[in-house]
């Protein structure tokens, strides 16, 4: 259970790149070593986090990871049973 958790993890900063244009997201699934079905479902975690930062660059970064962690963190508590966010 726990590592398909972080497979999701993975994945969501892996579209997260895809959804930038510095990977395909061909690649970004193969990166996270997810499945389809799995895949898309990160994806769609990636893009809510693009949509939010796009545009930003000042603090792109540190909006990046706040947004990462507010996506990721379901997916902290089943591996941790503790958010992060």
């Amino acid at each position: 259970m726990a590592k398909q958790e972080i497979k999701k993890v993975n994945g969501v900063v892996t579209a997260f790149f895809a959804h930038t244009g510095h990977i395909s997201k061909a690649e970004a699934q193969e990166m996270s070593g997810l499945d389809a079905s799995h895949f898309e479902e990160v994806y769609a975690k990636a893009a809510k986090i693009f949509d939010k930062i796009d545009g930003d660059k000042n603090t792109k970064v540190n909006k990046l990871l706040d947004h990462l962690a507010a996506e990721v963190d379901e997916y902290m508590k089943k591996i941790s049973g503790v958010g992060i966010a």
